[in-house]
């Protein structure tokens, strides 16, 4: 912790420096970027849009570039057509970010509640000056509904408040606070039950009849060191890749302390992201404080602008045993993890992966991610032998906007194989999680996946989106460990050879989800959401859950459970 500190306090001297001007981030899950998605691949070759593997973007650049495109769009010169919905979007995308759309302020303006209130439809407060800029929403999500596990009624409960800003243009700030009570379906609560945590959440508490409460608050500080470097030191999400899920790194878990450093030149982008994560095993403590055990997670991701369409990617990763600390080695930013782990002797775990994203004929992306935990030249030659150190993961998917002619409609399809004993070490506690959750896959390993997503907006207040996901996964049979479980160590298995995805007890499990949402003013929405999920055990009764809930939501996102 004390390193971290340390870079905390380096952020701080480059404050002195002259900086650009500086913003916050875009929260994972925002509509913005759906939006994004679709300017990346009708841009085709963006020389930021283009970066998209590491997620959340910053707010500055993405609405400069927008600003750029809507010009361009006014004066008839961009390469392609954007439709009314684009356009639209476009313009409350400056909206939201008001304070990096100078020349656009004045249009959004609007008549102010009470005089100081709404002066602008995306901040219920705002203050903009020339060296001070805020903005402060309201948070809320409403949902209920009724499923027929025997859970009876079910709810999400939260509010909340966001603020966000910037000083002097140099240090862009955030901070998200929310209170929340839910009661979730029952393959959820077993979810709670299984790994005591709830999905996306820290701590909790029981709240009445099989529900939880958890207090959630994130929130970061962000700067420009130098022209091509930003930094930002956050307790939040990440994740690393195009597709629905990460092989890499998701938002399934909890939030975590993160250091994060990016470089931007020429046709590359490299992030350096230093964190510290919550190890999977029991407090510790006496006198009635009770202490979490603490990991350190260090990753690289460089990626290159190969051709005008195509983008290469770079990963690795070390999960480290907060035991010893937080080894110095590992800070140096242009270094292989594995050479340092060997070198050290240190009990880590180190991965290394590769990705790709091609954009097609402005309406196609192509992308995938490969994830390599262990290499064993023989046995990858002699895959069939299902050796238990080849553990590996690929995902392989496609976006297809505007699908068939269909203006807004923008399919979805991916796959993901995950073999058995992937994301985990020797020595558990340095296998690929926080907070006892997943760190990148929800399910774990051993598993192959199939999933669709269609997105439609009609018109531009409604948002419609179907989900149909399918897989086979392996589970433990009578105790004995065929790596789908993340958390145990790959040294519990039986055996040596034969392992192959869904090896141990076969489930096969279906879900289709509808929701559909109706923006009734910047940011507010009224949902309908519908799921329907099977999951049925080898020789167990069959379980079918259908769930749905009617909500209401402010600047927030619908508590969704896509595992």
């Amino acid at each position: 912790m004390k390193h971290l500190l340390y870079c905390v306090t380096l952020m701080g001297t480059l404050l002195a420096r002259p900086a650009f001007a500086q913003s916050d981030y875009i929260n994972l899950g925002n509509k913005q970027y759906q939006l994004l998605d679709r300017l990346d691949v009708l841009t085709k070759n963006d020389t930021l849009l283009g970066f998209t593997t590491v997620k959340p973007y910053d707010r500055r650049k993405v609405t400069e570039r927008a600003l750029y495109l809507d010009s361009l769009d006014r004066a008839g010169m961009l390469p392609f057509t954007l439709t009314t919905t684009d356009r639209y979007n476009i313009r409350h995308l400056l909206m939201d970010n008001w304070e990096w759309a100078p020349a656009y302020a004045d249009s959004f303006a609007v008549k102010p509640v009470l005089k100081n209130f709404y002066r602008t439809p995306a901040s219920l407060y705002a203050v903009n000056t020339s060296n001070f800029k805020l903005s402060i929403n309201p948070l809320l999500n409403l949902q209920y509904g009724g499923a027929n596990d025997g859970t009876g009624s079910i709810f999400v409960n939260s509010r909340g408040l966001v603020l966000r800003g910037n000083i002097a243009g140099k240090l862009g700030f955030y901070t998200v606070l929310t209170d929340n009570q839910e009661r979730d379906p029952a393959y959820v609560r077993d979810f709670v039950t299984r790994f005591d945590a709830v999905p996306g959440a820290g701590f909790y508490k029981n709240y009445n009849h099989n529900g939880y409460d958890y207090f959630d608050a994130r929130g970061g500080i962000s700067l420009n060191a130098a022209k091509y470097f930003d930094i930002q030191f956050a307790y939040d999400k990440l994740f690393i890749g195009n597709g629905f899920r990460s092989l890499f790194l998701s938002d399934f878990s909890n939030n975590f302390l993160y250091l994060r450093i990016s470089t931007r030149i020429w046709k590359f982008d490299y992030e350096n992201i230093f964190a510290q994560t919550i190890a999977p095993f029991p407090p510790y403590g006496s006198d009635g404080r009770q202490m979490r055990p603490r990991n350190y997670m260090m990753m690289h991701h460089l990626s290159l602008q190969v051709t005008k369409w195509l983008n290469l990617g770079f990963y690795e990763n070390v999960m480290e045993d907060g035991k010893n600390g937080l080894q110095l080695s590992y800070l140096n930013p242009v270094i292989f993890y594995r050479s340092v782990e060997q070198q050290l002797g240190a009990a880590g775990k180190a991965n290394v992966g590769f990705d790709f994203k091609a954009n097609i004929a402005r309406s196609v992306q192509l992308y995938g991610q490969l994830l390599i935990n262990e290499f064993v030249t023989k046995e990858v030659l002699h895959y069939s032998r299902g050796s238990f150190v080849n553990k590996q993961g690929v995902q392989l998917g496609a976006k297809y906007i505007n699908a068939l002619g269909v203006r807004n409609l923008d399919l979805q399809a991916e796959v993901n194989y995950i073999r058995p004993f992937t994301y985990t070490n020797y020595d558990s506690t340095t296998n690929l999680v926080h907070y006892n959750q997943p760190l990148a896959h929800p399910l774990g390993a051993n598993l192959k996946e199939f999933i669709g997503v269609a997105r439609y907006q009609p018109w531009p207040r409604l948002y419609l989106t179907g989900k149909l996901m399918y897989h086979v996964q392996g589970l433990d049979s009578a105790g004995i460990n065929f790596g789908s479980d993340v958390f145990r160590s790959y040294n519990t298995r039986p055996r040596d050879y034969g392992f192959h995805i869904g090896s141990g007890i076969p489930v096969n499990s279906t879900m289709a989800a509808l929701s559909a949402s109706w923006e009734i003013f910047e940011n507010m929405f009224i949902d309908l959401n519908a799921t329907y999920r099977t999951y049925n055990v080898q020789d167990q009764p069959k379980s079918n859950t259908f769930f749905y809930t009617v909500g209401f939501r402010v600047n927030m996102q619908s508590r969704e459970f896509n595992f």
